[in-house]
């Protein structure tokens, strides 16, 4: 409980220090955080433990239960009249915050090896959401070629790739280059915090659909979180791998929703009040699961 309040902390942090400093630019820091910072976390992440079959498994298994769930979100979606709607209800649930919550969270519970997984499911995530993502909240408008462009363009496939050829071929980095690595990985750790917390800040509202918001819920923190148990089932993993890759599916919708919905004219307003509900009910939920 005490690490998860201090989690939250630094989320705290960048939500008042936008709320009293309105200047704060959140983009600032995520373009600084995500060219270079998260490469140091991407590097240090994958290399702490050497590469088995559980980490290898780790990402498949988040996204065979994501495309599962996927199947159940859609068919349950048509409760809903309207499309965009429908939509947000099928998608939004299972591009969860692996990045800026996930990671920190699992290495403050689960160390190295929390670091570990969630570093490798959050590129899982980034692949989910930059093809499959896209695709749905762009109705299809958005195509294939431009989706793996904006990948291309994304420092930590690379460093993820780098780390995993590194990791498979035994080559070890030094003590003292694996503390550099470690200061950028701690420092896009507190950066990623904040930022979240500075969105959060920003998030503005209109209107509140409570019949969009109960299903979000329900297929955020029932349906997904049932059909990952359901997947884990069927692996023989270590006990703590399979509560990272839990707690990675828990963790709330990610702010790229609020990016995405914004994009494509798909009730930015409904979708940032979804993250901040979902956000609020993950602190619930993660003390029960912890």
């Amino acid at each position: 409980m005490i690490t998860i309040l201090g989690v939250y902390l630094y989320i705290l942090v960048g939500f008042i220090s936008k709320k009293i400093f309105k200047k704060i630019d959140a983009k600032t820091l995520v373009l600084l955080s995500t060219y270079f910072l998260q490469p140091f976390l991407t590097l240090w992440g994958i290399l702490l433990i050497p590469l088995n079959k559980d980490l290898i498994l780790s990402p498949l298994i988040y996204l065979i239960a994501v495309f599962i769930s996927f199947v159940i979100t859609f068919s349950i979606s048509f409760v809903l009249k309207d499309k965009k709607d429908r939509i947000i209800s099928s998608i939004a649930p299972l591009i969860g915050n692996t990045g800026n919550l996930g990671i920190p969270l699992s290495y403050a519970l689960f160390g190295d090896i929390g670091a570990s997984v969630a570093t490798i499911i959050n590129l899982a995530n980034v692949f989910f959401i930059y093809i499959f993502g896209i695709f749905f909240y762009a109705s299809g408008e958005y195509s294939f070629k431009e989706s793996l462009k904006k990948i291309i363009k994304i420092p930590i496939i690379w460093f993820g790739i780098l780390a995993l050829i590194l990791n498979i071929l035994g080559i070890k980095f030094s003590v003292d280059i694996m503390k550099i690595l470690q200061m950028g990985a701690f420092a896009s750790i507190v950066v990623q915090l904040l930022i979240f917390g500075i969105y959060v800040a920003e998030i503005k509202f209109r209107e509140v659909n409570m019949k969009l918001s109960i299903l979000v819920l329900v297929n955020k923190f029932i349906v997904l979180p049932f059909l990952t148990l359901l997947t884990l089932h069927f692996f023989h993993l270590n006990p703590i791998i399979k509560q990272v890759i839990l707690l990675e599916v828990l963790t709330p919708l990610a702010v790229t929703n609020v990016n995405l919905a914004a994009l494509f004219n798909m009730y930015p307003e409904k979708v940032a009040f979804l993250v901040i509900v979902t956000s609020v009910v993950f602190i619930g939920v993660s003390m029960i699961f912890i």
